[in-house]
């Protein structure tokens, strides 16, 4: 073989062993860069039995609205079962690490928590009907005004919102731990009617029918309310991106279909629609609700029911 073939061979040699190198650096980078980073959520609540829970849907729809293109977003629930008051001590005291709950607003929770103002029901968790033992039907189409209802007494839960905003307005109220329990109280007749949120009703079915009860006829509770997610005070990164995921949601139409389309709301709203308010005042009411944004709630105006 001439000098000039074998320099040729040389240097073709050099050159596919050169390139087979670059290729294998390549391919050991092209992973690395398309991997995921994985955005964990804790959610400060146990892992929902109904595939169709509203507010985890909703929380995955905000949180995709929102997230990075190799982002892969990850919840991770509790397996500890506390009361409300619970999870909110356990989420103000939570600072490192994005934890998250949803439960109605109030002056005293937005002092402990970081609000994300967007009413998660449009407003209609301030509709609230009013579960009666059946035996007392006749007794509930008695009532004309708020007058009448004064002297019954309602169940409610200890330290819920709503329980403030019904001593508020002269309302006698017996206090219980957790739906269940003021449930199994009404039937008891430890008190004569639990108001349970139109948006609740159509997930307690199992209740009324265990325990012989129905829904008051004629009447109904409204009151300015709102439920939102919260995240603790310090996590403001979390905060703004649910704002920002939830906004888009609302300005693409998804979270109207989501509404409107979900059980909660289609069983529920049929309710209302042979009964009339009884109008309450909410004093626990945090001036920071966005009650002039007309497109945070149900019905034409703002707060409306």
């Amino acid at each position: 073989m001439d000098q000039s073939m074998w320099h040729l061979r040389w240097h073709i040699f050099t050159a596919v062993f050169v390139l087979a190198n670059c290729a294998r650096a390549q391919v050991a980078v092209t992973p690395a860069e398309t991997t995921p980073s994985i955005y964990v959520v804790n959610v400060e609540a146990v892992t929902p039995e109904r595939e169709d829970d509203y507010y985890v849907n909703l929380l995955r729809l905000i949180l995709a609205a929102s997230k990075a293109p190799n982002e892969h977003i990850e919840l991770r629930f509790s397996d500890r079962q506390f009361t409300q008051w619970r999870w909110l001590i356990e989420l103000s005291n939570t600072e490192s690490t994005n934890n998250l709950l949803w439960t109605v607003t109030s002056n005293h929770r937005e002092t402990l928590l970081r609000p994300i103002r967007i009413p998660l029901f449009k407003g209609l968790i301030g509709a609230r009907l009013m579960v009666i033992r059946r035996q007392d039907e006749a007794r509930f189409k008695q009532i004309t005004s708020l007058q009448d209802l004064q002297q019954l007494v309602a169940g409610q839960g200890a330290n819920w919102p709503d329980t403030a905003v019904l001593k508020a307005n002269g309302l006698p109220v017996t206090e219980g731990v957790g739906k269940e329990q003021l449930y199994k109280m009404l039937a008891a007749k430890r008190f004569d009617y639990f108001p349970r949120g139109v948006t609740e009703i159509a997930n307690e079915t199992a209740f009324l029918q265990r325990y012989d009860l129905v829904v008051a006829p004629n009447w109904y509770l409204s009151y300015p309310a709102a439920m939102y997610f919260f995240v603790n005070k310090d996590n403001e990164e979390l905060a703004k991106r649910m704002e920002s995921g939830f906004e888009r949601l609302i300005d693409n139409g998804e979270f109207e279909q989501f509404f409107k389309s979900h059980p909660r709301i289609k069983n529920g709203l049929p309710y209302l629609v042979n009964r009339k308010p009884l109008l309450l005042s909410n004093p626990s009411l945090p001036k920071s609700m966005p009650i002039n944004q007309p497109r945070y709630w149900y019905g034409e105006t703002g707060g409306g029911y």
